[in-house]
């Protein structure tokens, strides 16, 4: 879209699924009163980097584990400074900066799939697409989102301009690809090994000529320039220890365990239910659609780009996989769609074209976790619990230790993550910042958090035997109580009738037990 590009039915039609992606995004965010579930520890983070003068830390004090300040920490210096301004607190920056740079990458894959298809009705299909796939924003508007949202930004805007460079080859865009490149692992390193293996895949599709070759070379060199800063000062002050832990923890097809399974399982389905859709999955069916036309016509680039992130990610591929998912299923609606209402009424058309699209805005919109929305991850921390958090920051010794009972998987446990921030107290089972201890320690602890979380519907020997195999004792046991949950109720009474423990608080927002002196 050029000048007065939005004056076009094409641009006008590019125009409403970008307002619609806004729309499925902002809304649970303006619906909360604090940043959506995870978002805790780099909540902290910025906070230390603000009182550091912006200098990095050599740790963060989340949850009194040492844990090196390694993050990337692009996103944390983005939200430190605009925390500078007066009247901005950090505490919504941190809930609404995820969401602005959310709704860019609306903008960054339009500017990619202008540059990847040729046909108008396929790019406006893709973006739409997009736009309404809960994978392509449900992780990035969380708090957690901070380095998210910020690396798949970068990455979609970096794939976009090395496309360019290898069909055009023009050293502007070798420059702009490595830039980007560079910013991917600065912002999210979780992101980088996506934007890594797509790029190779460009080269081999696009940027088999001489230029392309040394263009490969030149955004790789212009990438490590770029995120040099950042990786040299934290391997001077810590070696190469907090990376070769983070790389540790990754699962993919080719790594044993439920990670292999989980990759996988989404092959078995051809991908179509790994975009998060809660109902049928239309886009992800157009997807394998838009597959099957390409293999047709052997163009294999994009097939080959939706499988492989979902063997090589088998945590987050499926967010990275919406940008080559919603590809084809731009191919599928332009290939196989349109040929069959070609010839019949407009109004034929528009109406599918209308009944389809709101069918996936609804669907995006969906929290319900029986309908099998993984939406429903995209609330906060409630008000009352958060209560009952600050209660254990002004009532606890500073040297008491918490059994936070989980509430559900470690990945989106929110109270779990924000209770150190809040509290001020370490909990024993968080999983969150483990990834860049030595020795193990994030397998060890993902391997306790599962008894951890079934304790909840146990009694107090449950805790027992948690102590006994994690080694990691505790002063104090804090059971949440989510609105609408009905966790816990055999453990609470169990505490309750256990001499060794008492209540010491009893709120809306949770219970806390303290372990009495001499047990």
């Amino acid at each position: 879209m050029m000048r007065r590009g939005f004056a076009t039915p094409f641009g006008i039609a590019c125009l409403i699924a970008i307002v619609l992606g806004i729309v499925v995004r902002a809304r649970p965010v303006l619906l909360a009163d604090f940043p959506l579930n995870d978002g805790g520890l780099f909540y902290l983070m910025t906070e230390e980097l603000q009182h550091a003068h912006f200098r990095l830390p050599a740790f963060t004090g989340y949850n009194a584990a040492h844990i090196p300040f390694a993050y990337s920490p692009f996103g944390f210096y983005v939200a430190g400074a605009l925390g500078e301004i007066p009247s901005w607190t950090l505490l919504r920056i941190a809930q609404f900066l995820p969401l602005v740079v959310t709704c860019a990458t609306l903008i960054a894959f339009l500017l990619l799939a202008r540059d990847m298809l040729s046909d108008r009705v396929a790019i406006v299909a893709a973006l739409a697409a997009f736009a309404l796939v809960p994978r392509s924003f449900i992780w990035l508007v969380m708090g957690g989102g901070l380095t998210r949202s910020f690396g798949f930004l970068f990455t979609i805007l970096a794939l976009q301009q090395a496309y360019r460079f290898f069909t055009r080859r023009e050293w502007r865009f070798a420059a702009g690809a490595g830039v980007l490149a560079g910013l991917t692992p600065v912002s999210h390193l979780g992101t980088a090994p996506f934007l890594a293996a797509s790029l190779v895949l460009f080269f081999l599709a696009y940027g088999r000529h001489r230029r392309g070759v040394v263009g490969i070379v030149v955004i790789g060199v212009i990438a490590i320039a770029v995120s040099a800063p950042w990786w040299i000062e934290v391997t001077r002050l810590h070696g190469l220890g907090p990376f070769i832990a983070a790389r540790g923890t990754g699962e993919s097809a080719f790594a044993a365990g439920p990670g292999r399974r989980s990759a996988i399982g989404r092959l078995a389905r051809l991908g179509a239910f790994a975009l998060g859709e809660p109902l049928f999955p239309v886009i992800g069916v157009l997807a394998v659609l838009g597959g099957l036309v390409s293999l047709r016509r052997r163009a294999l680039a994009l097939p080959i780009w939706w499988v492989l992130t979902l063997v090589l990610d088998a945590r987050a591929g499926a967010t990275y996989a919406t940008v080559p998912a919603s590809l084809l299923a731009g191919l599928g609606v332009a290939e196989v769609i349109r040929p069959l209402v070609v010839g019949r009424t407009r109004a034929l058309a528009t109406v599918v074209a209308g009944f389809f699209v709101a069918y996936c805005t609804l669907a995006a919109m969906i929290r319900d976790s029986d309908l099998g929305a993984e939406a429903a991850s995209l609330t906060s921390v409630s008000n009352a619990e958060r209560d009952a958090m600050q209660w254990v920051a002004r009532n606890t010794a500073p040297e008491s230790r918490f059994f936070v009972v989980p509430e559900s998987g470690w990945p989106d446990d929110k109270v779990a993550e924000w209770f150190p921030v809040i509290a001020q107290r370490p909990s024993v089972a968080t999983v969150q910042g483990t990834e860049w201890l030595p020795n193990g320690a994030f397998a060890r602890s993902v391997a306790l958090y599962r008894p951890a979380q079934a304790c909840g519907g146990r009694t107090s020997a449950c805790l027992d035997r948690w102590v006994s195999a994690s080694g990691a004792p505790f002063t104090h046991v804090f059971i949440p109580r989510a609105p609408g949950g009905a966790c816990c109720r055999e453990l609470s009474e169990s505490l309750r009738a256990d001499p060794r423990y008492a209540q010491v608080f009893d709120g809306p927002g949770g219970e806390v037990f303290e372990r009495r002196a001499g047990y």
